[in-house]
């Protein structure tokens, strides 16, 4: 007897879709305090949250595809950014590369999961480590790789002791990490550290819980919230083409 696969309700959407549209979200206002309003702090302390997310999920997923969009889109951002803004101090290889580039790895994370959770505590100091001086080649250089074996934590989680022992662990030297990071590049001190620290160590500590379920929202909010976890990597690469190619233009006519 043949089966029908049901229709998800109209007001039913994943948490996944939530997560990465909320991302989607704080990294417009991050990159439109980059672009158009230089100088915003507060859209940049509010779009910190943005590329945790998105290495967070790479760790999640148990896939080990790579699309070619991401190599693609990577290297024309890259490309683009150095062709029409070459003053732009910021010149490093774009981050969907250094997601891909992380993705390629995660088999080698959860192979050393495998030997116990907390080996993954070591290899996340040492990825902190390397964090600055690769920024300046590859965009949040090892940074995602470090939020990405979260995501390998609470994946592999099933409520054992030293696993959740590992998760904690590693929350804890990302949320440490991310933060002196962020504090030392943008320079921020006062009221701007307090935040910028508070916001990405709200981030990490939710991911840390994070459970991919269907929940139930607003006729009209679900279509968005779909789009946008479907259509992330799209809406990234557009978004930010748009902005460097009007930043070009604003620089030309001045």
């Amino acid at each position: 007897m043949s089966q029908t696969a049901s229709k998800p309700s109209p007001h039913e959407v994943t948490t996944l879709d939530l997560l990465k549209t909320l991302a989607v979200v704080l990294m417009i206002a991050d990159h439109i305090g980059l672009y158009v309003l230089p100088g915003n702090d507060v859209l940049r302390i509010l779009g910190r949250p943005a590329a945790i997310i998105f290495g967070f999920l790479i760790g999640h997923s148990p896939s080990t595809r790579i699309p070619p969009s991401w190599i693609g889109l990577g290297l024309g951002l890259t490309l683009l950014n150095g062709w029409l803004l070459p003053r732009d101090p910021d010149q490093a290889i774009d981050i969907l590369i250094g997601l891909a580039l992380t993705r390629a790895v995660m088999p080698l994370f959860d192979r050393l999961y495998d030997t116990h959770p907390l080996t993954l505590v070591p290899a996340g100091v040492g990825l902190a480590l390397l964090a600055e001086p690769l920024n300046q080649y590859l965009e949040y250089g090892s940074e995602v790789t470090l939020v990405a074996l979260l995501g390998l934590a609470v994946r592999r989680n099933s409520g054992t002791r030293e696993q959740i022992a590992g998760r904690d662990a590693i929350a804890l030297v990302a949320l440490v990490a991310m933060s002196l990071i962020a504090l030392r590049h943008f320079e921020f001190a006062g009221w701007l550290a307090a935040g910028c620290t508070a916001i990405i160590a709200v981030t990490i500590l939710l991911l840390a819980q994070f459970q991919r379920t269907t929940i139930t929202g607003p006729r009209w909010l679900v279509p968005l919230l779909r789009f946008g976890g479907h259509n992330s990597l799209w809406i990234y690469a557009v978004h930010v083409a748009a902005l460097i190619i009007g930043t070009w233009w604003v620089n030309e006519a001045e």
